[in-house]
């Protein structure tokens, strides 16, 4: 019988991680994030965002059920600034946020994540968001061969001889081509859910009561306003431009800037870019490597754009 492949472990640094407790968190969180986590099981940690009252987002998060506390996976975001905010909003609740970044790691999993937990005894319901937890561990689905793992450092050293283990960058492009953006402070506040793709990955509910920014978020989804997105580009350039680097259509006009990238393995660079929509089919240029063509790349759910 043929050896069964092990899935692919990718540290990332850029997950944070933060425990909220008191008899309030519930309450708290479901005020605050874009998703209606009251009603979330303990079996799943979707996508969500928290949002100023402008409808920008500050913050990408995924909120966890553990017993009678949370635990908030942050995505990109300098975890210290964040629970300061955060905690502007507490008021009299009974509700703490602390940072645990040093007790808990992040990673992404690529491969068959279904049959590594099949042999622990647990397994991973389908849908984007669905969680499991096995070991110590807690395992996130974000698409058929991806997951994200979050574990104590100590359960996290022992599993890693279970995994084939890649670096940083393998995970960073897992995200991009999935359409992920970090939200750091450099891009906290700058976009809306709509232009960083939020609403087609599942991070925001329409059903739910008020949050922050809920008015405005609401107001464009329904006008159908949305003038700029997240696409996803690729390039042989010589190096990953930085965020906010600039895309120049073929008249010499920014239509864009870069939230992400990272390098390939065959040598490209891929990155994500919040574009103008009658730009996206355009012959766009990094402003740093003008001679260099990119090609816009697919995302989930898109269908595959013309290639430069």
């Amino acid at each position: 019988m043929p050896t069964q492949t092990p899935p692919t472990l990718c540290p990332l640094p850029s997950i944070r991680f933060i425990k909220v407790t008191g008899a309030d968190a519930e309450g708290f969180l479901n005020a605050q994030l874009s998703q209606d986590v009251a009603a979330a099981p303990s079996d799943r940690a979707p996508l969500a965002a928290w949002h100023d009252a402008r409808g920008r987002v500050l913050a990408l998060l995924r909120a966890l059920r553990r017993g009678e506390e949370w635990l908030l996976l942050a995505h990109g975001a300098e975890v210290g600034e964040l629970i300061r905010q955060l905690t502007v909003f507490v008021l009299r609740a009974d509700v703490k946020l602390r940072d645990v970044s040093a007790e808990w790691r992040g990673a992404v999993t690529l491969g068959d994540i279904d049959r590594w937990l099949e042999g622990r005894g647990a397994t991973l319901g389908p849908d984007p968001g669905d969680a499991a937890s096995v070991d110590g561990m807690l395992v996130i689905r974000a698409g058929p061969t991806m997951a994200y793992l979050a574990a104590t450092e100590k359960a996290f050293r022992a599993i890693e001889t279970q995994f084939s283990v890649a670096d940083s960058f393998a995970g960073e492009l897992a995200e991009i081509r999935s359409g992920l953006v970090n939200v750091p402070p450099e891009l906290a506040g700058r976009f809306s859910p709509q232009m960083l793709n939020l609403d087609r990955l599942g991070a925001v509910s329409f059903d739910k009561g008020c949050y922050p920014g809920q008015e405005v978020i609401a107001r464009t989804h329904n006008l159908g306003s949305v003038k700029r997105r997240v696409f996803r580009f690729s390039g042989r350039l010589g190096e990953a431009p930085p965020l906010g680097a600039a895309l120049i259509d073929p008249a010499g006009t920014q239509v864009g800037e870069i939230v992400r990238a990272a390098r390939a393995s065959g040598g490209d660079v891929e990155l994500l870019a919040v574009v103008t929509n009658d730009a996206m089919d355009e012959r766009l240029v990094c402003a740093g490597e003008p001679e260099t063509p990119l090609t816009r790349e697919s995302l989930p759910g898109d269908e595959p754009g013309p290639h430069h």
